[in-house]
């Protein structure tokens, strides 16, 4: 077990990648529905805008102080009528979710939101990504935007998409 301050990828003692174990007893969980509205309500702060952080209380690892955000995660629902009718479903039942329309375009703000909270608890100051595209535009904005670091960017030779690589060049 590594605590969340230490930068770790892989298992020391079998090279196996490495899974999160949170500490639940320490999360601060709401106990009624009107806690939820309650802080749902405070959309107005860019924490509770973040479609990742606005629960953060959720994520016992995520000091409120080192939080980055850009406003990932306010995607659109969108009513999924014929894929409901393919799986058998009312349509009112099956939303999706256009993970498109965030920040940089990619569905990777998400975990970048995540991936640059701990960089920042931990004093990270360069970033490096392999990528065809989305982890790289992603990375690279998040670099950009909060200035929080360098990044190193490796495009592979096959399979990568021009537009991608071209936001993360801008």
């Amino acid at each position: 077990m590594y605590d969340v301050s230490e930068a770790h990828v892989t298992c020391g003692k079998c090279g196996e990648l490495l899974d999160v174990a949170y500490d639940w007893d320490r999360a601060r969980v709401p106990e009624s529905w009107a806690e939820f509205e309650r802080l749902g309500a405070q959309r107005h702060d860019p924490v509770r805008f973040s479609g990742v952080w606005r629960f953060h209380e959720l994520l016992p690892f995520a000091d409120p102080r080192f939080l980055v955000t850009v406003g990932e995660g306010q995607t659109l629902l969108q009513q999924a009528e014929v894929v409901s009718k393919f799986v058998g479903l009312n349509s009112d039942c099956l939303y999706l979710q256009y993970e498109g329309m965030n920040p940089s375009g990619s569905f990777k703000d998400n975990g970048m939101a995540a991936a640059f909270t701990h960089a920042r608890t931990i004093g990270a100051q360069r970033a490096a990504c392999a990528s065809t595209g989305n982890t790289s535009a992603s990375l690279a904005m998040y670099c950009s935007v909060t200035q929080l670091m360098k990044a190193t960017v490796a495009v592979g030779s096959f399979n990568w998409c021009p537009v991608k690589i071209q936001t993360t060049r801008s």
